[in-house]
């Protein structure tokens, strides 16, 4: 400028007026919308990265990683609109700026697990984007992972306005295969800013109380076909429908407290926090309709209103099929989040073969073990299914209060005493997650009903949610004032001679025992090999002290009048039974024969005790081997790893010369039996099992689909049996757990769901009935009861040509965790309900029976007073007798830290021949094989090799 003008303007003014008027150094202005603005001083405020998303894939069958290198930074380089700076200029305000100079590279980085690959992802897009110096686009590859290859893009919610994910993935494809770059879409017009706000009355996470900085969030996700949704029909309404069931569906969860339902009914992938102007947005209440067309219709969407729960649904394109890369499989990756502006968003996808995925997620501040089973209980009630139960809600703040801190480490041992018997995780810390450890629902109320019922120790199923370790769930800890205890010689005569009819399970299996003359079909032989020499006369003792605290193991069960009822026998009268026989009664021999020999006793119940504990010598080793018969009727395996911790106990007493010391006295049997009577039969429980089997097709062998239509009559059943055992590699174990935990599923789903797929795909039917065993204790004060509370339900499973292995695993898993409600209905009630009263008692209407038996304690170690372990092997019985055409039974076992996984099958002779048997064995394996592979999900079951 002219040097005239110094002596009138001061040197501020004129470099401001040298800058209006000099050409930029820069490549230029940019058009600048109001919604990137409105973005720009949002990311100012809140200076973290907190407008940042990110989406994965996984790249398989790379030949060439530097094509994908070089595609990437193409992307940043050459792609429109992706490398540019915002910044803030005293005389234009915000500026868009072509940036002067390139991208940094593409960030390389090397990860060799899943979950480490996981933890740098998030780590990536938790780094800030600084908008002055960054572009709105980091691009993160990451090699190691197997033969795999990661790319993560985190996007910045400002380059969202102009740049969808499905217009930057088709432009990442096109540079990568040499193609014409796509058109770039018009920009949204009009963007908001939602408050991050958090109204849920749900289980939050620890730094909700403490401040500390929050963790991932969590994501579940469902699958299922379009034509299984329950009065859902059009698909052009199809976002509008269940968008306004969720709502309806998360007021119900809540209490009835209001939420604000938002819908982007336009646009492919409107992203967390900004709706664009054809967002749709009203309030929920318990007494709002289910009227599509207050969603369609609304004109005007309503303001966002902080007060209230936001909520939103929305579609997720398939983003599989928009990256594209030749000669490559490209598989997405669902990761947690780390941010959301709502509490859930709900995104919904749609296959070219008409299957939907729903994909719930929620940010860090809700309980991720909350997340999975909201989108179960939602699949339900899509699927036609009333909502079984409610997510507890959060406690106010005073029932959250820490109990006073000179408790919390005498608390803490005995926490994380339960946990680590729960779990059967000796090696458990105080600061170790229980649900990371595979703690669920029914254990952790297993847990709360024995830190009740024997310390005196009161948990909020809330807090255990919220503070999963032993250590951070003591400060919530509450001591209940002790009542006195009843004094035992009280107790012990309280039991003499009561009497009781059957439990509802009990008398379903009555049915099936008096239909085979009270033959021996109902024994349980189990047997343990000592590793060390053991004091007979105190373990018989020990014995005795846990007969005594649980009365139906001296039980007998009188028929009178047509009716069978339970009588306990006085402590004082069981010298007057034969139950436990000394090794020295009987010379050494093979353990294998006399095991086959001491199994073979047929009860009398009417007048011997439904147990027996023979000692016996092995002759190869002169080692003591305990065989254990019981009689079903009495036990189920819950009771048994509670029979086998109490009598390790006694022991450790009674070797001592000394009482046992019991922590508390838990309901017996019986009372548990006369309150389950004197309820009756759920109506509304049986209906559901009634409705769910009606019409299915029955007794369909593997090899021969003749289906049985009528259980009305009694047939001939030979149980003569066969059986096999095979291990699971080790790999193949882990890769099904790796699939379970992608899916969020159990381990047992997983493998259910492979031993399904095998059966089908080695000519089984497309519509399979498939029994399992539940527990059966839906009350937990009988949680620390021996006794027969198992029940035999059936599942339906069913296979189409499309079916995917997740697919598969998610229909598993929602049918097995729909019905656990109604698990109190024995198989016998749901039999005669659909084929009358005197319906076949020794054929059921399934042909498979799978079960799992997780980590059942007869492998351990019983600890002395004194230090010492003396440890014990649990010793296979084979297997000559079966009910069922096929079982399965998977062992999930710990033996010395190292962890197992087998499967015994047993087939009854008059269906299958061994060769047969094999055959499918075999199917079984390869299977969980494929199930394993790290690209297991997403490929078709009709895919498999059988």
């Amino acid at each position: 400028m002219s040097n005239s003008l110094d002596l009138l303007l001061s040197e501020a003014e004129i470099q401001r007026l040298d800058y209006a008027f000099s050409p930029p150094t820069h490549a230029g202005f940019m058009p600048l919308s109001d919604a990137e603005e409105l973005i720009w001083f949002t990311h100012q405020q809140q200076g973290d990265a907190a407008l940042q998303q990110v989406m994965a894939w996984q790249f398989r069958k790379v030949k060439d990683a530097g094509r994908i290198i070089s595609a990437c930074h193409a992307l940043l380089t050459t792609l429109p609109g992706i490398n540019v700076r915002y910044a803030f200029d005293d005389q234009e305000g915000l500026i868009k700026l072509g940036a002067e100079t390139g991208l940094q590279a593409v960030t390389l980085l090397t990860a060799t697990t899943h979950a480490e690959a996981e933890r740098l992802l998030l780590a990536a897009q938790a780094q800030p984007i600084a908008l002055d110096r960054d572009a709105p686009l980091r691009v993160v590859l990451i090699n190691g992972v197997g033969d795999n290859l990661i790319l993560g893009l985190i996007r910045h919610d400002i380059l969202a306005v102009t740049h969808s994910w499905s217009y930057l993935l088709a432009g990442l494809s096109a540079l990568h295969n040499d193609a014409p770059l796509p058109v770039a879409p018009t920009a949204n017009a009009q963007h908001e800013v939602l408050a991050a706000t958090r109204h849920l009355p749900w289980p939050q996470r620890d730094f909700m109380l403490s401040g500390a900085a929050p963790s991932a969030g969590a994501r579940a996700i469902a699958t299922f076909t379009a034509e299984q949704l329950a009065g859902i029909k059009n698909s052009h309404t199809l976002l509008a429908d269940i968008a306004l069931r969720f709502g309806h569906f998360i007021v119900v969860q809540s209490g009835g407290q209001p939420i604000q339902l938002s819908v982007p009914l336009q646009g492919d992938d409107a992203f967390p926090g900004f709706g664009s102007a054809s967002i749709a947005r009203l309030t929920v209440t318990a007494e709002s309709g289910l009227n599509t067309a207050t969603i369609l219709n609304q004109a005007v969407a309503e303001p966002a209103n902080s007060e209230l729960a936001q909520v939103e649904v929305r579609w997720q394109p398939d983003f599989n099929a928009n990256l594209h890369f030749s000669d490559i499989e490209v598989e997405a990756l669902l990761l947690p989040p780390l941010h959301s502006r709502h509490e859930l968003n709900l995104t919904i996808n749609r296959d070219v073969h008409n299957r939907l995925t729903l994909d719930l997620s929620a940010d860090a501040r809700l309980s991720a073990h909350a997340v999975p089973f909201l989108l179960e209980q939602f699949a339900a009630t899509l699927l036609g299914d009333n909502i079984a139960v409610l997510l507890p809600t959060q406690p106010a703040a005073a029932e959250r209060k820490p109990a006073p801190q000179g408790e919390n480490r005498a608390i803490t041992a005995l926490i994380l005493k339960e946990f680590r018997d729960a779990l059967a995780a000796a090696e458990m810390t105080a600061d170790e997650d229980f649900f990371d450890r595979g703690g669920h629902s029914l254990v952790a109320t297993r847990v709360i009903g024995r830190l009740l019922s024997q310390h005196q120790i009161e948990i909020n199923i809330n807090d255990l949610f919220n503070h999963p370790s032993a250590r951070a769930l003591s400060a919530f800890a509450r001591h209940q004032v002790a009542e006195k205890p009843a004094d035992e010689a009280v107790l012990v005569r309280s039991d003499d001679n009561e009497q009781a009819p059957l439990s509802l399970a009990q008398a379903s299996l009555w049915k099936v025992y008096e239909a085979f003359d009270h033959n021996d079909i109902f024994n349980l032989p189990f047997a343990v090999r000592f590793l060390d020499e053991v004091d007979e006369q105190a373990l018989r003792q020990a014995f005795i002290d846990v007969m005594v605290r649980h009365s139906v193991l001296r039980s007998l069960f009188i028929s009178s009048a047509g009716e069978v009822r339970q009588r306990v026998v006085p402590q004082a009268g069981l010298s007057d039974y034969r139950w436990f026989f000394f090794s020295d009664g009987r010379a050494a021999g093979d353990i294998d024969a006399m095991l086959a020999e001491v199994g073979d006793h047929q009860f009398d119940l009417a007048c011997e005790l439904p147990f027996r504990a023979t000692m016996l010598r092995d002759a190869a080793n002169n080692q003591q081997v305990m065989s254990l018969l019981f009689h079903h009727v009495v036990l189920d395996e819950w009771s048994l790893n509670l029979m086998m911790d109490e009598l390790g106990q006694a022991y450790a007493w009674r070797v001592e010369g000394r009482v046992p010391e019991w922590p508390g006295q838990p309901p017996q049997f019986y009372q548990f039996a006369r309150q389950q009577q004197a309820s009756g039969i759920q109506q509304t429980h049986l209906e559901y099992w009634l409705e769910n089997l009606r019409g299915a097709p029955l007794n369909q062998q593997i090899f021969n689909q003749q289906s049985v239509n009528d259980l009305s009559v009694a047939a001939h059943a030979d149980v003569d049996a066969g059986w096999l055992e095979f291990a699971v590699e080790p790999q193949v174990a882990a890769g099904l757990f790796t699939l379970a935990r992608r899916n969020n599923a159990s381990l047992f789903n997983a493998v259910y769901a492979g031993i399904a797929a095998a059966l089908h795909l080695t000519g089984g039917p497309a519509d399979m009935l498939i029994g399992t065993s539940t527990s059966g204790r839906n009350d937990a004060s009988y949680f620390d009861t021996l006794g027969y509370f198992t029940t035999v339900v059936v599942h339906r499973v069913r296979f189409d040509a499309q079916l995917t292995v997740s697919a598969l695993l998610m229909q598993v898993r929602n049918t097995i965790n729909g019905s656990l409600p109604y698990t109190d209905i024995p198989i016998d009630l749901v039999e005669e309900g659909l084929f009358g009263a005197d319906a076949d008692r020794k054929n059921h209407m399934f042909e498979t029976f799978i079960q799992i038996h997780s980590r059942v304690k007869l492998n351990g170690e019983i600890a002395l007073h004194d230090g010492r372990q003396l440890a014990y092997r649990q010793v296979e019985p084979e297997k000559t007798g079966s009910l069922l055409g096929l079982q399965f039974e998977v062992m999930e076992e710990c033996i010395e830290g190292v962890e197992q996984l087998r499967v015994m099958m047993t087939w009854r002779t008059d269906h299958y021949r061994a060769d047969q048997a094999q055959q499918i064995a075999d199917h079984i394996q390869q299977v969980f094989t494929h199930f394993a592979a790290d690209s297991a999900g997403k490929k078709m079951l009709n895919d498999l090799t059988a």
